[in-house]
């Protein structure tokens, strides 16, 4: 999934909504966002969601 369809996919949600992350069976919610510049020619950057680890 790129950055703009994702946020193509936002845009047709509630605003107010949570976004969380499911992996192993659970939820976590998202804290932020890095972006992590490709180093290798041809391959794309890739933005990284993290929860917060607290939860």
């Amino acid at each position: 999934m790129t950055v703009a369809q994702l946020i193509e996919k936002l845009q047709e949600m509630p605003s107010e909504a949570v976004v969380l992350l499911e992996a192993d069976g659970a939820f976590a919610r998202i804290a932020g966002l890095n972006l992590e510049k490709s180093v290798t020619i041809g391959l794309p950057d890739e933005v990284v969601l993290f929860t917060d680890a607290e939860e």
